[in-house]
């Protein structure tokens, strides 16, 4: 489906965001961890988490009561509807819960199944992503393009915060390349900043392997709109759904493949 360039869901989803990052941040360097969902490290929620998820929740079931909502702190409404809103209230908490201003709220608008609005929102810089299907990415309103950098070496990417398995063998088919020592790789331990660095040129690529829904399609439509070809690990078009992708411009994604065809 294709918006008006300036819809009224433009505005929204940008002034939700940026409402629910700037009242996260009157909480950093207050809060910790509240409680843990699970044994790992990252999967903490702090009072920020569930303050953002209220304030995004609710400002949507009152203007589009009718959309469907999927958001990692409350879960999902309506998920069969056409349009449903894809939350992360905080995105990189481990981050935040630690002092360490790398983390955003991000928030996805899907029609039928397509990301066609994302707005991801940097409290701490004060940075707003915007990106809108078919028209572009913005970084505080001007236009943003990933880097155009044409080969892996002296390349400096991102990617993920876990040593699984996968990721191991990621770095593993890395290291036996012969530009293995000229190259740059690391995490800022949250995906939006991974993400919007490459989307923004900061960084060349990014390639991470493992998150849910809320991690993935925020920042699917950031890095395409910034130029970047998005694709699961196999090379085929992202969609929801898909758990890890590969993002960089076109020449150097043909040789990010090479490191994950046998992952």
């Amino acid at each position: 489906m294709a918006l008006a360039r300036n819809s009224p869901m433009d505005k929204f989803i940008q002034q939700i965001a940026k409402e629910a990052g700037n009242a996260t941040m009157k909480l950093f360097g207050k809060e910790g961890v509240q409680y843990m969902k699970s044994d790992n490290a990252w999967d903490c929620v702090t009072r920020a988490d569930l303050l953002s998820d209220k304030i995004i929740t609710t400002a949507i079931r009152k203007k589009y009561p009718e959309h469907g909502i999927i958001s990692e702190e409350s879960g999902g409404i309506n998920e069969g509807s056409d349009y449903v809103w894809i939350i992360d209230p905080v995105d990189g908490t481990l981050n935040f819960s630690r002092g360490v201003p790398l983390f955003s709220t991000m928030i996805a608008l899907a029609h039928k199944n397509r990301v066609i609005l994302s707005a991801i929102y940097f409290p701490a810089t004060k940075e707003m992503y915007f990106a809108k299907d078919g028209k572009g990415a913005r970084l505080n309103g001007k236009k943003i393009h990933c880097s155009r950098k044409k080969e892996l070496r002296s390349s400096v990417g991102s990617g993920f915060s876990s040593l699984r398995k996968d990721a191991v063998q990621f770095i593993q088919n890395t290291l036996l390349t012969k530009d293995a020592e000229y190259m740059i790789f690391n995490t800022f331990g949250a995906i939006s900043v991974n993400a919007c660095y490459v989307a923004s040129g900061r960084r060349d690529w990014v390639v991470p392997l493992h998150g849910a829904l809320h991690d993935f399609a925020p920042v699917s439509l950031m890095l395409k709109e910034a130029g970047c070809k998005v694709t699961d690990i196999k090379g085929k078009p992202w969609k929801l759904g898909i758990r890890g992708l590969v993002a960089a411009n076109p020449v150097l994604h043909r040789q990010l493949l090479k490191l994950t065809k046998n992952i």
